[in-house]
């Protein structure tokens, strides 16, 4: 044990010293082509399930070639290792920008690393909508999928048998490619989606352990191999040759990243110790299971109290645009409505006048016989000396009442023999008698506007200045200052 323990620190330091180099060799020496490119995302996707150490640099010096990418490439990490309050922060900050174009590959990546965080986390209430944005997607998910398909809770959001082919196609191209790393893995992620098939899931694992042994990838991948082999091991109920796949592995498990893999390690390797009742180590297994759910649970009720307040506001913000929606349809139908009231009101109001044409045209044609038209006009030529025409109830039908005739009559009458209506009539009779009296009586010509319009029967001041100055040109005040001089 301890000869593979030292075996195990020096390999990692050797690999500190080699990414050290390789990032240098980037960095001065190396043309940065499409493939360079490549070679270093790929060195990123390995390097983030199992030394955090060696992955911050790369990151850090890939967010110089491309931002976007390396901001994606970091919230899968923050993912695999439990830290999940960050790559909730780091994974809003991306949504402005991926949102704006939902055709965008950025889309696609943001709802899928957005769908295995809600997986994680327990939210399975967002992902229905999820699920729609990238079944509708029409990039080709296996392209982008295959990147980020290195670790379990990434298949999380599809059904198996979407999960299983996108493993089949991420296969091939990795064979046509020679990337054993990623070979490795998505044999072991395809030989669990299999585990109903035991023939079929035990080729892809035995597969992998075959490349395990050729390429001799690292520890990560030694643990990723021989815990897959111990649940096929327990599946059989076979304790002893499970112990055996994980008992020199302790160190390596517990120096990794990928905490799913980590707690899944330390669940079989207690499995197997009390199969064979080694119970010093089922101790130490159970404790070390726990303390990882533990710590992964602490994590995920901060990051789920964070992301449930993030839906709330969104739900908050589409009831308010719903609510502002409604109230915009509710005034532009109170708008709508007042046009149509007016519209109507205008078409009757423009028609009213045709109306009183055909009236007073009817009126005029009444024929009146000369004797009641003559008895008429002596009642008005009576009624304009007596001068009863001040008195402010005056009216077409008091009037006609008093004269014995109907309104229709004597408004035939005054507009033939008078030249004007009814009101004209009065009105000219009144400014006529108000008119007399100031220059007849100088006392009149200092009395105020108010009082001759009250004299001469007018109720309004300002009707009487209106009248007055029709019928004379003048206003009642221009009148008497020019009596006055």
């Amino acid at each position: 044990m301890t000869e593979r323990n030292n075996k195990i620190r020096n390999l990692f330091s050797a690999d500190c010293i080699l990414s050290f180099l390789f990032i240098l060799f980037f960095t001065f020496f190396y043309p940065q082509t499409k493939g360079d490119v490549g070679i270093l995302r790929e060195e990123i996707l390995d390097k983030m399930q199992y030394d955090n150490q060696q992955l911050e640099p790369l990151l850090k010096y890939y967010s110089k070639i491309s931002p976007t990418d390396a901001q994606i490439l970091r919230i899968k990490s923050l993912l695999i290792t439990g830290d999940y309050e960050e790559a909730l922060t780091r994974l809003l900050s991306l949504k402005n920008r991926a949102t704006n174009n939902k055709k965008s590959e950025l889309f696609f990546q943001y709802q899928y690393l957005y769908s295995e965080l809600c997986q994680s986390l327990g939210l399975t209430s967002e992902l229905k909508e999820i699920r729609r944005n990238l079944n509708n997607y029409d990039f080709e998910k296996q392209n982008f999928l295959t990147d980020l398909a290195i670790d379990k809770g990434s298949f999380s959001i599809f059904v198996p048998s979407e999960s299983i082919n996108i493993l089949r196609s991420a296969i091939k191209g990795y064979e046509n490619t020679g990337d054993s790393k990623a070979l490795i893995q998505s044999k072991i992620w395809l030989s669990e989606l299999l585990r109903d098939n035991e023939v079929q899931s035990f080729s892809q694992i035995n597969s992998a352990h075959n490349l395990l042994n050729t390429t001799k990838p690292g520890v990560y991948y030694d643990v990723l191999v021989f815990n897959g082999l111990s649940k096929v091991e327990l599946k059989k109920n076979n304790a002893r040759a499970a112990f055996d796949y994980l008992k020199d592995l302790e160190i390596s498990a517990s120096s990794i990243s990928n905490n799913e893999l980590k707690a899944d390690y330390y669940k079989n390797l207690a499995r197997a110790s009390a199969g064979i009742n080694d119970y010093l180590m089922l101790g130490k297994a159970n404790d070390a299971y726990f303390r990882i759910i533990q710590k992964v649970d602490s994590k995920k009720t901060v990051a789920k109290a964070l992301l449930v307040n993030h839906i709330n506001k969104i739900n908050e913000e589409k009831l308010m645009l719903q609510r502002q929606t409604f109230r915009f349809i509710y005034i532009a139908v109170i708008i709508i409505f007042i046009i149509v009231m007016i519209l109507i009101y205008s078409f009757k109001y423009r028609s009213s006048p045709a109306k009183e044409v055909i009236s007073s045209t009817e009126i005029k044609n009444y024929v009146i016989p000369d004797k009641t038209e003559k008895r008429i006009l002596d009642k008005l030529d009576a009624f304009e000396k007596s001068q009863k025409f001040i008195q402010k109830t005056v009216s077409m039908k008091t009037l006609a009442q008093q004269f014995d005739t109907n309104p229709k009559y004597l408004s035939e009458v005054i507009n033939k023999h008078k030249n004007s209506n009814f009101n004209t009539y009065i009105n000219n009779l009144r400014i006529d008698y108000i008119v007399h009296k100031i220059r007849q009586d100088p006392e009149y010509r200092k009395y105020k506007v108010s009082y001759l319009a009250d004299e001469c029967g007018f109720s309004s001041h300002s009707l009487f200045t209106t009248i007055f100055k029709n019928r004379m040109g003048l206003s009642p005040t221009e009148f008497l200052q020019k009596l006055n001089e």
